[in-house]
Formats: structure tokens, C-alpha cells, sequence
């Protein structure tokens, strides 16, 4: 996937730029389904947590 605008994460609200990493994340929300972005400090800690860390 790459970005044609810049997006903020939704963790943390830094701006992520075209050409840029940054995480993906599909999730489910009431609406259906919705995928959100993340930076790539806020992806690791996702990342993490699911993986039982802290």
C-alpha cells in the first residue's frame, strides 16, 4: 500500500507522509470494516502487546 496523502495515526497523531512507513491494521469496527494506520513506533507497540509484551 502507499499512501498518496498524508494521514496521522490514530495512536499518536503524527503525520504520516507519502512514501513514509507506517503500519496498517484492519479491524472491525460497529460500521464494518475500517482500517486504520499507525506509525511505525505505534505499530511496533501494538505489535508487542499482541504478542503478550508490555
Amino acid at each position: 500500500m502507499t499512501l498518496v496523502r498524508p494521514h496521522d495515526c490514530v495512536r499518536c497523531g503524527v503525520t504520516i507522509q507519502p512514501g513514509e512507513e507506517f503500519g496498517a491494521v484492519d479491524v472491525l469496527d460497529p460500521d464494518g470494516d475500517l482500517e486504520v494506520l499507525l506509525c511505525p513506533d505505534c505499530a511496533a507497540a501494538l505489535r508487542r502487546f499482541l504478542d503478550g509484551g508490555s
